[in-house]
């Protein structure tokens, strides 16, 4: 599969993910990032720039599987998010999500905490951009009341399927041994779409107004 191929395929998988994230239902109304399809794309793009094509069909299938049977993966992953930021409403709703298997909860597990530590070593390198993402822990999040990478990771990981998840742990465990930090790669291809040539670009930038 060459690039183009690969362009096409992450296209298709953001086009279907927009249609659910869209019309995810929200208690206190329609949320301002549910009209932002360039954000979207953006953050999106990022995530899948390090996936390879087995991850990358592997969660279309989830995707399309989860459409067949009428299910918004999106609005599962932040049900699953409650269980940190809303346990009594999760307990509430817990019944109506897709049971989790152990081995589904371990793998999602072990996929979030890598996740999480390469963004503890990012923000170590890129201190000036590190500081302007989401807190990284579950612990960190309660002061400034905004959901932390660890709950937000964790509960996407949930909405994919075990399949997805071992393909992924593969995936991640090849870029470690050939990157120091894989976490990097993704922030790069964010960097790269705001219109910076790199990371250190955008680090030097923000530097640049903070002193």
């Amino acid at each position: 599969m060459d690039i183009s191929d690969m362009e096409d395929l992450i296209k298709n998988l953001l086009d279907r993910e927009w249609e659910m994230f869209t019309n995810v239902s929200n208690e206190g109304g329609r949320a301002a990032c549910q009209d932002d399809r360039d954000t979207f794309d953006i953050m999106r793009k990022s995530q899948f720039s390090i996936w390879n094509r087995e991850c990358l069909l592997s969660y279309l299938n989830d995707l399309e599987q989860a459409r067949q049977s009428g299910r918004n993966l999106m609005t599962e992953k932040y049900g699953y998010m409650m269980a940190d930021t809303a346990p009594n409403e999760f307990d509430r709703i817990k019944d109506l999500l897709p049971e989790v298997t152990e081995e589904k909860e371990r793998l999602s597990e072990e996929l979030t905490e890598k996740q999480v530590a390469w963004m503890e070593q990012f923000r170590k390198q890129y201190p000036d951009l590190g500081k302007r993402g989401r807190p990284l822990r579950r612990h960190d999040s309660g002061a400034v009341l905004e959901t932390s990478l660890e709950t937000y990771s964790h509960g996407e990981l949930l909405t994919y399927s075990v399949e997805t998840l071992r393909l992924l742990k593969r995936r991640f465990e090849q870029l470690e041994q050939e990157y120091e930090n894989p976490g990097i790669l993704v922030m790069e291809a964010t960097a790269r779409q705001y219109g910076y040539r790199s990371v250190q670009e955008a680090q030097d930038h923000l530097k640049s107004f903070n002193e």
